[in-house]
């Protein structure tokens, strides 16, 4: 059960973190529109050539209304993703308070679930907010999303050998 809930956690986490690279890129790509990056699109950024978030940009080529609409569908979940996460690191630490004291293994399982059920809405917020994203890319924009973030994860998984999500 415990294998099972590290599971869904991790790819959770996957999940959140792929997202969140997209959504900065936009925000990064947006602040620089009226800058030399936009105005010389096929130059790479300095000192990030091919990386990062503009790559990314770069690799899935958005147009400017797909960039405009991402924005939009991000601000929409902003708040709700900010208070979502914040709820569920608060519970959490507190969750991590109650293993190292003295509380009774019912208040710890309480606040487990707890923690489960706010990192749950947290990732159904950023699900709901992907798939919206996603309605916006065209196939071959979400093929090469795809490809780059199994890429990162692979690379995250190299750098973490052994480590369980969680407590």
């Amino acid at each position: 059960m415990l294998r099972r809930v590290a599971i869904v956690v991790a790819s959770t986490v996957m999940v959140l973190v792929g997202s969140a690279a997209v959504l900065r890129a936009v925000d990064f790509r947006q602040a620089q529109s009226n800058d030399a990056i936009s105005q010389a699109p096929d130059r790479p950024a300095p000192n990030r050539p091919g990386r990062g978030e503009m790559g990314l940009m770069r690799e899935l080529n958005l147009s400017a209304d797909q960039m405009t609409k991402i924005q939009q569908i991000r601000t929409r979940y902003r708040d709700e993703l900010k208070s979502d996460r914040d709820a569920a690191r608060q519970a959490q630490q507190e969750l991590r308070t109650l293993m190292a004291g003295t509380a009774t293994d019912n208040q710890i399982r309480e606040k487990f679930s707890q923690v489960k059920d706010l990192r749950a809405k947290a990732a159904d917020a950023q699900f709901n907010s992907m798939l919206e994203i996603r309605n916006v890319l065209s196939p071959e924009q979400r093929q090469k999303f795809a490809d780059r973030m199994e890429k990162q994860r692979g690379g995250m998984r190299d750098r973490l050998p052994g480590r369980t999500p969680g407590i």
